[in-house]
């Protein structure tokens, strides 16, 4: 990660130079949040949107992606490990302190440390959104973790851990917080090219802080920690706002995008290509997507058997797309499997002419450009909320209407929206029991973040859904294949906090919402 961390913050070394700011000096903000802030609002915000985008499309991408079997591993190294749920305490110090709370979460602080009287108030709604969405990712992942006394620096060395419970009460206050920064007009200097995920467009950052406030509310009602009444009057007070209330359409999808340049291209196509083979497409989700003949895999995977002319018609069946049973890499580098695609990778820059013929397809047979953006939370999720919201807790609307709605977004999104009304009239209908009808909207949500970091692990400790295969007990006999209810604290902050106390196992459930006790565990 710190090679991506590097690569991004090289696009920013052209606007330090301008500013008379060192580049060591501004990178060192992200070491101690109580140091002198002498970078200015618009590079921090860059550093921060950078950093994140490349965090949630490596580390929080790879571990729960895996975890959540749209992934899978294989050539026996290190990611083939985490797949079967053999992830070390010492393997996310790094994601933890440095891209994290030293990463984001210091570029942020910095942020909301600058003077209101010469600072626009847009950097501040915006600042305190992505803390919220980044504190909401820290809880997730670990539950318990420094929240009210976090991101003090020397001050404070050895933080209280705060209960996720109370630290997403803080949440939303937060996001409240930043929509009233984000209503508020200045004269001041605005964030324009300085934000590289809506430019400054403060409408777009409040539908945003709305949706993203809806999505932890979800989260809550599976705890019981706030009530469907409070919820379903909160969306009909935003929906009431067509201007600033929820997201409208997948222009407002929050993603990172990236360059068709070495080191600013999408951190899953880096992996790819520095760690070759070592990712593979899980037969989970691939399964799923062959039963229903998705036409979406023809974006998101190779075909398999390869050859160029599926590549260039590809297979409308059930068949001719293949993915790897989790926990069952092996050692070994199967060519015969679908390989992710332009979906995730951006475009495909072989010339047609060097295709190559197939049966079999290497990681470096076809090329990409990198462009593909990582997605943190889109439209199509949003769509799939409030059907979920309609379902189980009477909220306003009909599931089945937003169920479609979220459907034509994900088709949308992949640059297939002519072909969603026919897989609608295939796939589109909610049918037998409140529970059968929720396994069909996760379902649908599942396939809709593909490659959405984290939220696809959510749902299923929320929900159970989709159903995830057990993998082999003698890939981790300890586990018994159980899915990881969460990631291991890091041994550096377990050894300098004495606050923090390691897990047993991954297969505790540290997160307040985390209530699920039917289905798989």
């Amino acid at each position: 990660m710190n090679t991506y961390k590097a690569g991004f913050r090289s696009l920013i070394v052209a606007g330090l130079l301008l500013t008379g700011t060192s580049c060591s000096d501004y990178f060192d903000v992200n070491t101690s949040p109580n140091l002198a802030a002498s970078a200015p609002a618009n590079l921090l915000l860059t550093s921060a949107e950078g950093m994140l985008g490349f965090t949630m499309g490596s580390d929080v991408h790879r571990y729960t992606l895996l975890f959540s079997q749209q992934l899978a591993a294989q050539n026996g190294r290190q990611t083939e490990a985490w797949d079967a749920y053999n992830l070390q305490s010492t393997e996310v110090n790094g994601l933890f302190r440095t891209n994290l709370y030293a990463g984001v979460m210091a570029d942020l602080e910095q942020i909301l440390a600058k003077d209101p009287q010469v600072t626009h108030p847009a950097f501040f709604g915006i600042a305190k959104t992505l803390k919220a969405f980044t504190y909401s990712v820290i809880t997730d992942l670990w539950g318990d973790v420094p929240f009210s006394q976090a991101l003090q620096g020397t001050t404070n060395t050895q933080p209280k851990l705060d209960p996720s419970r109370d630290i997403y009460t803080g949440l939303i206050r937060l996001l409240d917080e930043a929509i009233v920064d984000l209503g508020k007009t200045s004269s001041l200097a605005a964030p324009t090219t300085a934000d590289y995920v809506y430019a400054g467009n403060t409408q777009r950052w409040i539908r945003l802080a709305n949706t993203l406030k809806l999505r932890l509310y979800l989260h809550m009602l599976n705890a019981g920690a706030v009530t469907p009444e409070v919820v379903n009057a909160f969306v009909r007070t935003t929906e009431a706002n067509a201007q600033t209330g929820f997201m409208t359409g997948v222009a407002d999808d929050f993603q990172q995008r990236f360059e068709a340049t070495a080191n600013r291209q999408n951190p899953i196509h880096q992996f790819i290509l520095t760690r070759t083979d070592d990712i593979a497409v899980s037969a989970t989700i691939m399964n799923l997507m062959n039963s229903k003949a998705d036409p979406r895999r023809a974006v998101y995977f190779t075909p398999a058997p390869f050859s160029p002319a599926a590549l260039a018609t590809p297979p409308a069946s059930t068949t001719g797309y293949i993915g790897l049973q989790n926990g069952t890499g092996g050692n070994q580098v199967r060519n015969t499997l679908s390989r992710l695609h332009t979906y995730v990778r951006g475009n495909v820059t072989t010339p047609a002419a060097s295709v190559p013929a197939g049966p079999t397809l290497g990681v470096t047979s076809l090329a990409y450009d990198g462009t593909a953006p990582v997605q943190m939370l889109n439209f199509a999720e949003y769509n799939f909320i409030r059907a979920e919201l309609a379902l189980r807790y009477g909220g306003p609307g009909d599931a089945q209407t937003f169920f479609q709605r979220g459907i034509t977004a994900s088709f949308t999104d992949a640059g297939l929206g002519a072909q969603a009304a026919a897989y609608i009239t295939r796939n589109g209908t909610l049918t037998g029991s409140p529970e059968q009808q929720l396994q069909q909207i996760i379902e649908e949500k599942y396939v809709g973040n593909f490659m959405v970091a984290l939220e696809p692990w959510n749902d299923w400790r929320r929900t159970g859904y989709p159903g995830l295969s057990r993998i082999p007990t003698s890939v981790n006999p300890g586990n018994q294949g159980r899915v990881p209810r969460a990631l291991p604290y890091p041994q550096q902050e377990v050894d300098a906090n004495p606050n923090i106390s390691q897990r047993n196992s991954l297969s505790e459930r540290p997160v307040f919402w985390d209530t699920r006790t039917t289905g798989p565990q």
